[in-house]
């Protein structure tokens, strides 16, 4: 059996003021604690399933360093976890925008991150994927 490589490309990120403000306006939220996360069905120039954004409130974290840390802990614990939400996809198939909303007041770990991820994950895996709106 051969290695899965885990990367997070360029072309996986959320980059579209549009769709990022979509996502806010008409997308589902989940909550898992420290996270919000808000998604909405999208369609990308890439071929991949999803595009992801990570976001940390200046207001809870001044520092810059810190909403940096918090950002890159996110974005590890999501790459290690997305794997599970490619087995059944193939390109062609409905694509997705999720922002990552850091709402907690501490530093997280990157075991808490890593959990709050798979739970995220696991519900992204069961919610129905519908057509975007353009």
């Amino acid at each position: 059996m051969g290695r899965q490589r885990n990367t997070f490309g360029k072309g996986e990120r959320l980059k579209s003021v549009i769709v990022f403000d979509r996502a806010f306006s008409e997308g589902s939220k989940l909550k898992a604690f420290p996270l919000l996360v808000r998604y909405t069905n999208s369609s990308f120039d890439e071929k991949v399933p999803y595009q992801v954004a990570t976001t940390v409130s200046k207001r809870r974290f001044k520092r810059a360093v810190d909403r940096n840390r918090i950002k890159r802990l996110l974005r590890e614990a999501w790459r290690l976890e997305k794997h599970r939400l490619l087995i059944d996809w193939t390109p062609g198939d409905p694509q997705r925008a999720i922002v990552f909303i850091y709402v907690g007041s501490t530093i997280p770990t990157f075991e808490q991150c890593q959990s709050n991820i798979r739970k995220i994950v696991s519900v992204l895996i069961d919610a129905p994927i519908t057509k975007p709106t353009k």
